[in-house]
């Protein structure tokens, strides 16, 4: 199954190089990987692939790590719960352009080298997006948990 993860890390890279070995220890599949600065330390976004059943394991493992500060799982979710919408387009590319345009009243949460992910309200959901989510660079997720006290997180948007 497939899983869109956020984390905010410190500002030291080391923290980025661990991050990676436990995805390889923990058996997890890297589908895609963007990574954006912010202030004090880095925001990085994956879709990776994974048994359910290790989602748990895997979200207390990461929260608890040090030098990562929040940790967002999402669930792939090609239904009506599906609020997230990861775009997986070229940096230079007209296509993620036009996805916005399409889910114009859509909050951007995350952008890093074509790598979009945007929370969809419920009234322009599946009303205008059904054609998109056919399309391979776009993925419907819905939101899992978090261990920030506020559901959305706010990071740090990067250039497109």
């Amino acid at each position: 199954m497939q899983w869109l993860i956020t984390l905010e890390t410190e500002q030291d890279l080391i923290v980025t190089c661990r991050l990676m070995n436990v995805f390889r220890r923990k058996g997890l599949r890297i589908v895609t990987l963007a990574m954006a600065t912010r202030p004090k330390g880095f925001s990085m976004m994956a879709v990776l692939e994974s048994a359910e059943g290790d989602v748990d394991h895997i979200f207390n493992f990461l929260r608890r790590m040090e030098g990562v500060q929040h940790v967002t799982y999402y669930r792939h979710e090609p239904s009506e719960n599906a609020a997230f919408i990861f775009i997986d387009a070229d940096a230079n590319s007209p296509r993620a352009a036009d996805i916005l345009k399409i889910f114009a009243e859509s909050k951007l949460i995350f952008a890093s080298h074509g790598k979009l992910l945007l929370e969809v309200p419920a009234e322009s959901r599946w009303r205008t997006a059904q054609p998109e989510f056919a399309t391979p660079e776009v993925l419907p997720f819905a939101f899992v948990k978090t261990t920030r006290s506020v559901p959305r997180p706010e990071l740090v948007v990067a250039q497109i």
